[in-house]
């Protein structure tokens, strides 16, 4: 299928910024410009600049031009069940997983009841550190039904995450993903690299597979290097 033509002008203005030719604070083209280089209409070159300034690679001045902007922040969707892997590759950089803690773990009342367990039951338990490059983006707690999972405690979280393991083993029939601010506390804030106290965002997730709940998780995310970004509909 032919891409539309707004995605082939963002893509081209991408490649300028990817390459180098366009750098941080560079003024770019006016619109009037890029429609007679692109021979497209103004609403076509809009919404490829539009979509570029909401992820973060332009800034539009109202009355003074559209310039280069710095280094997007990371993004998920804010309704998806994604794997972080998957989304830093998609922005074209490395994924990194460093594994803290594998063990059991005994319930305590508030996942017990977001797991529909019983408090003391004894699940599996992992804390992994994601990075996208050289920075840490996502620290993960994640408590496991042994169940579900019989093997989860011998896998290598450095070459596989485990949602993609999770994924491995059946398909998510439902999710649940709740959004809230949270202060780094000291042990959270040394895995991210961010001063305790500093503002996170805090992906609660649970998935069900099989008719119940399989995974109950807290994924911490640097505020200032992280957002949550969707779409709805059918925009022009």
């Amino acid at each position: 299928m032919t891409a539309p033509a707004y995605a082939k002008v963002k893509t081209q203005l991408l490649r300028r910024i990817s390459n180098g030719r366009w750098r941080a604070g560079d003024r770019i083209p006016s619109e009037h410009e890029l429609m007679r280089e692109f021979g497209v209409a103004r609403m076509t070159v809009g919404r490829a600049l539009r979509e570029l300034t909401d992820e973060g690679w332009l800034l539009r001045t109202q009355g003074v031009g559209t310039f280069v902007g710095g280094e997007p922040r990371a993004e998920s969707h804010p309704v998806e069940i994604r794997n972080v892997a998957e989304e830093i590759a998609a922005r074209g950089h490395a994924h990194r997983a460093e594994p803290v803690r594998l063990e059991e773990a005994e319930l305590d009342d508030e996942v017990a009841a977001a797991m529909e367990r019983a408090s003391g039951e004894r699940v599996f338990f992992s804390e992994v550190v994601h990075w996208e490059g050289d920075q840490p983006l996502q620290f993960e707690r994640r408590w496991v039904a042994p169940d579900f999972a019989p093997d989860y405690l011998a896998q290598d979280f450095s070459r596989i995450t485990p949602s993609a393991h999770l994924l491995k083993i059946a398909a998510i029939e439902a999710g649940e993903q709740i959004v809230r601010a949270e202060a780094a506390d000291r042990r959270v804030a040394a895995r991210l690299q961010v001063k305790t106290g500093a503002p996170l965002l805090v992906l609660v997730r649970r998935t069900w597979a099989r008719g119940r709940v399989v995974s109950h998780a807290r994924l911490f995310h640097p505020a200032q290097r992280f957002q949550l970004a969707g779409r709805f509909g059918d925009v022009k």
